[in-house]
């Protein structure tokens, strides 16, 4: 018995720790909770930035089209809570009413319209109710939670039930708040970094509940997963009050959903930096998340202009091709005309004994003798680099081109950055460039010049991720990855 008392106590020491060095990233004001896309829009839910706040999105290095905001407790259906119970005995019998207790109170104070998910799960998820708003369905739901001997895997049930959501498509802010002894794999199930990477893919805020015992190893596994996704996790044993857990789950009622409408240009398909300056209260807050681009939906009248479009078109290509074809053939019959020679001008034929002559296949990148040749493999890779400059003064203003060519970054429209909302700035300011892997900026302004971390930059100046660019008086934060 004493044994197993310290192990106990080792496993909530080990977990209290990591408690209190938790830094708690969702309750930072503008964090991105979650998001998605929608036609051609997409949809971002942030952490509540407070009252009298303004939000500028950036999409790669355009500014984005159209911004809307609106507290989601304002929407139709503000959030979906989807409960995960591990109900197997592992889940003692001293945890269970302060797990009905904090699930009731959380029902009977749910936003109009919220949606309840209740699940027990074993090695799949055994759903109780789905998508539920009736607060008496759901209390009944609760209470009809019992549990029994069995093997139980989150790591499994857990991406299953993150793949339906997914598939799901509804773009509803979600939640899920897990109640178990740890995160378990299977010996052939998905693995711990399988999950990670679907939740990097489609994030959803994830809470967890934790139940002392010898699992130390499975219940650090499972608070991880609410670190990740900034979410709040609990020892069930160093709960006192239900409310507590209650209100950290409910400040999640106080998000604000985010459209983005971004310009036509940026809706290919492609991945794009999406990032976030949201200013409240006197403070600025960033965050940003990487992306695929909604597609661009033409209207009805793009729809209409193609076909016309497509008949001028092939219809020059057609032209074009019978005028060529009608010149190679004037000017293969002017050339046999030409040649033509009559039989008694003709010079006698000799005849010549062919000999063959040498040949040597001459070496990429080498000369014809064999001293000195130098072989080039043709199949080797190159690696690519993407060039950001960020306004240290204005962060909306982040600009990122491939570095596979030289940038030219100036006030001028042929410029790859295009600096052009500082009017201190030259047409073509500064050229950056990539050379025996290292990267340079040479000066190309006359009048301001360019600096480099204070100094100016008078020869091609190596450059490195970090450093101050001062083009005028726009100071442009450096990084190369």
């Amino acid at each position: 018995m004493k044994k197993i008392w310290g192990k106990k106590i080792l496993a909530t020491g080990v977990i209290t720790v990591m408690m209190c060095c938790n830094v708690f990233a969702a309750k930072e004001a503008g964090k991105i909770l979650s998001y998605g896309t929608q036609d051609q829009d997409i949809i971002f839910y942030l952490q509540n930035p407070g009252e009298d706040y303004s939000i500028q999105c950036q999409i790669g290095t355009n500014e984005a089209k159209a911004v809307e905001t609106y507290p989601i407790a304002d929407t139709p259906t503000p959030i979906e809570t989807v409960v995960l119970i591990d109900n197997s005995l592992s889940t003692g019998e001293q945890y269970r009413s302060m797990i009905n207790e904090i699930l009731s109170k959380l029902a009977a104070d749910k936003l109009d319209g919220e949606l309840f998910t209740i699940a027990t799960f074993s090695n799949e998820p055994n759903y109780i109710i789905q998508k539920e708003t009736d607060t008496a369905q759901i209390q009944q739901a609760i209470e009809k939670i019992s549990y029994t001997w069995q093997e139980t895997y989150l790591t499994d049930v857990l991406y299953e039930v993150l793949e339906e959501i997914n598939q799901q498509n509804d773009n509803i802010l979600k939640r899920i708040l897990i109640v178990s002894d740890g995160a378990d794999d299977k010996s052939i199930g998905y693995t711990k970094e399988e999950l990670h990477a679907l939740l990097q893919k489609a994030p959803c805020p994830i809470y967890t509940m934790g139940c002392t015992n010898d699992n130390n190893e499975q219940l650090k596994n499972m608070f991880s997963l609410s670190r990740m996704t900034g979410g709040e996790y609990y020892l069930l044993d160093e709960v006192s009050d239900a409310m507590t857990v209650v209100n950290d789950i409910k400040n999640l009622n106080q998000s604000v959903k985010v459209i983005v409408t971004p310009k036509e240009e940026d809706c290919d398909g492609s991945k794009k930096g999406v990032h976030f300056v949201v200013s409240a209260a006197g403070k600025t807050y960033m965050d940003s998340v990487e992306m695929a681009m909604p597609f661009h939906i033409k209207s009805t009248e793009e729809e209409k202009s193609f076909p016309m479009q497509y008949v001028l078109i092939g219809g020059g290509i057609v032209l074009v091709g019978i005028i060529v074809g009608v010149i190679v053939f004037l000017k293969k019959k002017k050339d046999e005309t030409n040649k033509f020679v009559s039989a008694s001008a003709a010079e006698p034929v000799q005849n010549v004994k062919s000999t063959p002559q040498e040949r040597h296949t001459q070496m990429l990148g080498g000369d014809n003798e064999n001293n000195g040749r130098k072989t080039v493999f043709l199949w080797q890779e190159s690696v690519s680099h993407t060039l950001i400059l960020e306004d240290v003064n204005n962060p909306v203003k982040r600009f990122e081109v491939s570095l596979d060519t030289p940038v030219l970054v100036g006030y001028n429209n042929n410029c790859q950055i295009c600096l052009n909302y500082d009017e201190t700035v030259s047409g073509e300011h500064c050229y950056i460039y990539l050379e025996n892997d290292k990267f340079y900026v040479e000066n190309r302004s006359r009048s301001n010049g360019t600096l480099l971390d204070g100094k100016r930059v008078v020869n091609a100046t190596e450059l490195y991720s970090g450093c101050i660019l001062l083009l005028g008086k726009l100071s442009m934060k450096v990084e190369i990855r």
